[in-house]
């Protein structure tokens, strides 16, 4: 991949993960405010059934998650956006960023992947990318010290 679309997966993993910690909810204040769920309007309806919100990120996994890509262990699947560099899924795992990637390359390696060069990976997160004949798959992680979880992000196209 090149600068420019790592830059753009670094927004939408950023974008992401703004509007994920907020849920769509306020929080509740000293004052006693109460919580407020998201609008039905900020919703919508998709055809095949999923709810989307108003960035256009799509619950749950998507239909075509391709089958030779692991799920990151000890996860919940946030959401998912298709972007013209190809679909983004968002995850939050309670595992540690190195765990995470080591068992993906394990995974993606038995699957006939080969890593990428450039990658960028340290305790707190980084990236990772992988091709196989004409798809590309790239890891994006984070490690949140207050939540004690990570955040993982994987582009596949």
């Amino acid at each position: 991949m090149n600068k420019n679309k790592l830059l753009l997966i670094f927004i939408l993993l950023l974008t992401t993960g703004i509007y994920f910690s907020g849920c769509g909810k306020k929080d509740a204040t000293s004052s006693g405010d109460k919580k407020e769920d998201v609008k039905p309007e900020e919703q919508k309806q998709t055809t095949e059934g999923t709810k989307t919100n108003e960035l256009g990120i799509t619950e749950g996994l998507p239909k075509d998650y391709p089958s030779d890509v692991p799920e990151p262990k000890n996860s919940k699947c946030m959401g998912s956006l298709n972007t013209s560099e190809g679909t983004v899924v968002t995850f939050e795992s309670t595992d540690k960023p190195k765990d995470i990637l080591a068992d993906f390359t394990s995974a993606l390696d038995k699957n006939g992947y080969k890593k990428g060069e450039g990658e960028m990976m340290s305790d707190e997160g980084g990236l990772s990318m992988w091709t196989k004949d004409k798809k590309e798959v790239s890891l994006m992680l984070a490690w949140d010290k207050d939540k004690n979880k990570s955040s993982v992000v994987v582009t596949y196209k």
